[in-house]
């Protein structure tokens, strides 16, 4: 078997670094364009730590 990569990064978690690809759960703010990832979400309820505002699931 071999091991297929993932090549399109779509950039990285704002809390812990995290790199988050296409394809990947996370979410997003619409208003600042931050990336968060599902582990980080949990400490940040579905708020975006920047703007309060809503976050959307990708």
């Amino acid at each position: 078997m071999a091991y297929v990569a993932k090549t399109l990064m779509i950039g990285r978690c704002r809390r812990c670094g995290k790199k988050v690809y296409k394809g990947d759960d996370y979410l997003f703010c619409e208003n600042c364009k931050l990336i968060l990832c599902i582990e980080c979400n949990k400490e940040a309820r579905g708020v975006c730590p920047a703007c309060q505002s809503a976050l959307k699931l990708m």
